[in-house]
């Protein structure tokens, strides 16, 4: 993934990236912050964060982008326990401020940021799937969002994904949405020193390709929890929450369509539509209710898709992309099959 400069200076400035599904829709990403000491994963990167040293550069001081204009997800990824209230403190007043938020707590973090409309908790269970406390997945809050990071030989274990998501589902957790990270070498060999001592869970860990994202969402379909995080969408006085909401349906018809392999060109063409549909002044959804959808830029296949949701609230191509993605029969066994689109200048 890439991250784009936000330009005009200032350590403050928050960098941006494309919102898509499968990073869970973040758009404004902090420079830097002060990580905790458990692992954890970096939500818009994919990556492994940093943890339990120093991180590279200048930290950033959270609260530096309180004030920042911002008019789409920002990411707010886990902090050193000690940086909590600053990290609640601009949760809090970036919703104030209309922005969408994404916290990212670790099992047994604590919060004060309130749950409402813009605001989405994504709990990490990397730390407690690395030292196998599935207890901690049954004290996760009802209603909670998860990610489960998919590691070659510690967290990719289908018996694990069972048991997991079992207890997720038990706790009343809502949606558990797979993440497989990019690991750079030296993350491999920080996890092979603490938690690869098994030799299978070595040789995994440093030559076994990634884990299917598809195939445990299959597993948690079946535990009754959703694959994908929904958008979290701006609030008064930001504006533009419906095209934000109709953006985000195509992003996940088009993050779907990629996924199960189909023609890039034609999930391509709905990611272009969905980055329209952001991007734009009018009003997309008013549009389509006065059936002047033929004259904006968007694909045919992106038409049908807005003009269904419009009147029906519903879109019969993401029900049933979803439906086949979420398939075991199809899944058991298979890779991915997707790439990502092409980096755009926001």
């Amino acid at each position: 993934m890439t991250l784009f400069d936000s330009g005009g200076g200032g350590e403050a400035k928050p960098a941006t990236q494309l919102p898509e599904p499968g990073r869970f829709w973040i758009r404004y990403v902090p420079r830097g912050w002060e990580a905790p000491e458990r692992p954890w994963v970096h939500l818009a990167t994919a990556t492994l964060g940093e943890w339990g040293r120093a991180p590279k550069g200048k930290a950033t001081d959270l609260s530096d982008l309180a004030e920042t204009p911002l008019d789409d997800v920002l990411y707010i990824p886990p902090v050193a326990p000690k940086r909590a209230a600053a990290r609640d403190e601009l949760a809090r007043a970036r919703l104030v401020a209309g922005t969408p938020v994404l916290v990212q707590l670790l099992p047994g973090d604590e919060t004060t940021v309130p749950s409402v409309a813009g605001s989405a908790f994504v709990i990490d269970l990397l730390p407690a799937l690395l030292d196998r406390d599935l207890r901690a997945l049954r004290r996760l809050p009802a209603g909670a969002a998860a990610v489960w990071p998919l590691l070659p030989g510690l967290t990719d274990d289908p018996a694990l994904w069972e048991l997991g998501c079992r207890d997720l589902a038990a706790a009343g957790v809502r949606v558990v949405q797979a993440l497989s990270p990019v690991l750079a070498a030296a993350d491999r060999r920080r996890l092979a020193e603490r938690w690869g001592q098994a030799e299978e869970a070595f040789d995994a860990l440093f030559h076994q390709p990634p884990p299917s994202e598809r195939a445990f969402a299959c597993m948690a379909h079946r535990a009754g929890l959703e694959p994908f995080l929904p958008r979290p969408l701006p609030r008064p006085p930001v504006m533009g929450a419906a095209n934000r909401r109709i953006g985000g349906i195509l992003a996940m018809a088009a993050e779907l369509w990629l996924r199960l392999g189909r023609p890039i060109e034609a999930g391509q063409a709905l990611y272009r539509s969905a980055r329209w549909v952001d991007r734009t002044t009018y009003d997309v959804e008013a549009l389509a209710r006065e059936g002047n959808l033929a004259v904006l830029p968007l694909d045919e296949t992106s038409r049908e898709i807005v003009a269904e949701w419009v009147e029906m609230g519903a879109a019969e191509l993401l029900d049933r992309l979803l439906e086949e993605y979420v398939a075991p029969e199809q899944a058991a066994g298979a890779a991915d099959t997707w790439r990502m689109p092409d980096a755009e200048t926001p």
